[in-house]
């Protein structure tokens, strides 16, 4: 009879991610009150060494706030980045431009988010899975919204742990705005 014990992995105590796929579900007329969306789903594979990874919805340590005081005027307060442990940009490329730019909204709009605990066994463990993430644009054109059908996005990922350690970054691959894409389909080329 062979028997064998296996030790747990060794991972950093920072998380590591890398890209895995990506998905659209287009929308049509009339998804939302004020037009069109697409759903964009995004798979993340995840390590870290101590499984601190996630945020309850109701978590009341300070560090985690949504808005923290401002060090340089304590009569002010600004947002806290790390209310979030999912940190998303927006890469975007029209149909007549060749490259992809970063974009950022005046209004402040933000699809930063956060993915809830992963380690509930009350000890440091490492931690591999898979995280995924549900990103919603809006695609109206009467309105001039930023995002209109033929658009190319991808976008710019990284996450942090509990003990605030963040995450390298990662680059999706492309999706087309107002184009139905399975994640286990080819990009279009970039």
């Amino acid at each position: 009879m062979l028997s064998s014990c296996f030790g747990e992995p060794e991972f950093p105590n920072e998380p590591e991610i890398e890209f895995a796929w990506i998905e659209n579900r287009a929308g049509g007329d009339g998804d939302s009150d004020s037009g069109k969306q697409d759903s964009i789903y995004v798979g993340l594979n995840f390590r870290d060494g101590d499984g601190d990874l996630g945020l309850s919805s109701d978590e009341q340590d300070p560090k985690y706030d949504a808005t923290i005081p401002d060090p340089d005027n304590p009569d002010t307060t600004m947002v806290n980045k790390y209310h979030n442990n999912y940190f998303v940009d927006i890469l975007l490329k029209r149909p007549d431009e060749t490259e992809f730019s970063m974009i950022t909204f005046d209004d402040g709009t933000s699809y930063n988010g956060r993915f809830p605990l992963l380690n509930n066994s009350g000890r440091d463990r490492p931690l591999e899975g898979e995280l995924r993430y549900l990103i919603l644009l809006l695609v109206d054109e009467r309105i001039q919204d930023i995002f209109s059908e033929g658009d190319s996005i991808k976008f710019e990922i990284h996450i942090c742990d509990r003990a605030l350690n963040e995450s390298n970054f990662i680059t999706t691959e492309g999706v087309e705005i107002g184009t139905s894409k399975g994640k286990d389909e080819e990009a279009p080329t970039d």
